[in-house]
């Protein structure tokens, strides 16, 4: 379905709050803004972002079937937080992603691995 798969992430203490920042910020860019237990869904018509809150972090995963859709929504997401967060060094961790949504964080979460993706 979708050509481009990442996965992110940001250590927070207040993710809940950060992630309906996240949304308000990013309302007028997108379709539609929807919620499914504890995530939340942008609907970009040809791509979307998942945000997901934890008691530790953050977690994004972008989707999209065009690469500069893709990069635009990643940026757009970033700069929202880096915008209204107060946390040090807010910077978003991406990695490629699979099929199965917030596996790799979940993973390197679970066991402390060293992350191969860039910020």
């Amino acid at each position: 379905m979708y050509r481009h798969i990442a996965e992110g992430f940001v250590r927070t203490p207040h993710a809940e709050c950060l992630a309906e920042n996240v949304c308000a910020r990013s309302s007028a860019y997108c379709r539609s803004i929807g919620a499914h237990s504890t995530d939340k869904l942008l609907d970009f018509g040809a791509a979307r972002a998942i945000l997901r809150a934890t008691d530790e972090a953050l977690h994004f995963r972008v989707e999209a079937q065009d690469f500069v859709i893709f990069s635009s929504i990643r940026t757009l997401l970033q700069g929202s937080l880096a915008t209204i967060t107060t946390v040090p060094d807010a910077a978003v961790e991406w990695q490629p992603a699979g099929s199965v949504p917030f596996r790799a964080i979940r993973e390197r979460l679970e066991n402390r691995q060293n992350w191969p993706g860039g910020r």
